[in-house]
């Protein structure tokens, strides 16, 4: 059975965290799965262990901990991969390093985001590491464009796989009007949400703005924002600046996603950058019509008019013209949705994602076999 390890730095609920579940969740059933946290586990390293994985922790500081490759070493001589391959940005060098050093046949990196704040040394160090992979996964052609440019990479490095998601996990078994009830949503109000942390890649801001705009119009919308992060309470002063208080409600559970999106009108994503965004698939899943920007590798997974809509810029006013059709238009809504939900199930289940990543693991081991290293 062939011995795959995922670095990360923690098993939080993020999209990342999320989305490397999903990977384990498939690839226990043929693989032995490892997940080394570089921190801590975080709230789904028990999902991970429950769903089969060995899950270690390695309680380092950060990528900039000169005990990294020491303890990396040490991990890998007891585990014996034969699959490296690193899920987030920051500790690529060192785990490359100490891969190579203990005899890993095969390291893969990742590439999830359009990184524009990485400088300097961060740059140079992922150079340093790219000389020791075999291989860089993009989960976009957008992001892995961003790469190859950024780090002046060697575009045969590269494979796109996207994301993937469990559509099966995003079908809601609950009455819609009791998750209203439940999360405190007023009754006779459409409702206008977003899931994503409070981050500013997310530009919660926009959304106020977006909201703002909309209820100038009508008074029938009200506003769920899901997620946490440091700019909550920034972005709860813009809100009670802007008189929008009543309009708006916040939660910052995962757990419960399939009954929160039941409990949407539309979805609303509007990041400055994205790579492939969980979040999308999440909605599109769950039979929601989406309005996101296009930005990054949303247009690679969100075809405008079909499985949803796109907008181009910053303006609030243009996404609101975009979301109130949905709101007016309940069989256009249904549309989008059912045809987002059929693209996903076709093109981005987690099964797909996890075949994609299974054979490019066995053909980087037959390689790897070849040359004998």
């Amino acid at each position: 059975m062939t011995r795959i390890c995922y670095i990360i730095p923690t098993l939080s609920a993020g999209g990342a965290e999320r989305q490397l579940l999903e990977l384990v969740r498939e690839l226990v059933r043929d693989h032995e799965v490892t997940v080394i946290c570089t921190r801590r586990a975080g709230v789904l390293g028990g999902d991970a262990r429950r769903l089969g994985a060995y899950v270690r922790e390695l309680h380092l500081r950060g990528s900039g901990d000169f005990r990294a490759r020491s303890r990396l070493r040490r991990t890998f001589r007891s585990h014996r991969p034969d699959v490296l391959h690193t899920f987030l940005s920051g500790l690529d060098y060192p785990a490359s390093c100490a891969a190579r050093e203990t005899g890993v046949p095969v390291i893969v990196s990742s590439r999830r985001q359009l990184a524009a704040w990485k400088r300097g040394r961060f740059i140079r160090q992922q150079r340093r590491a790219n000389e020791l992979v075999d291989c860089i996964v993009a989960n976009s052609q957008a992001v892995a464009q961003f790469a190859i440019e950024q780090e002046q990479a060697d575009p045969a490095l590269f494979r796109v796989i996207p994301e993937g998601i469990a559509v099966e996990s995003m079908k809601s078994h609950s009455d819609p009007e009791q998750v209203r009830a439940r999360y405190g949503l007023p009754r006779g109000k459409y409702v206008v949400g977003m899931v994503a942390n409070f981050t500013p890649p997310k530009d919660y801001a926009l959304f106020v703005e977006i909201a703002n705009t909309l209820v100038k119009r009508r008074d029938d919308v009200h506003f769920l924002a899901v997620g946490a992060g440091p700019l909550v309470r920034p972005v709860w002063r813009q809100i009670r600046q802007a008189g929008l208080e009543a309009h708006f409600t916040r939660t910052s559970t995962l757990s419960e996603l399939a009954d929160i999106y039941s409990a949407m009108d539309v979805s609303v994503l509007c990041p400055r950058t994205a790579g492939c965004p969980r979040a999308v698939l999440e909605a599109m899943a769950a039979r929601r019509p989406v309005v996101a920007a296009r930005v990054g590798g949303i247009p690679e997974i969100l075809q405008d008019g079909e499985t949803g809509r796109l907008i181009e810029g910053r303006d609030p006013a243009l996404f609101a013209e975009a979301i109130e059709p949905l709101l007016n238009d309940e069989a256009e809504a249904r549309r989008l949705g059912e045809a987002a939900h059929a693209y996903v199930r076709e093109h981005l289940s987690a099964d797909r994602m996890a075949d994609a990543c299974r054979q490019l693991y066995a053909e980087l081991l037959i390689r790897a076999a070849r040359t004998g290293r």
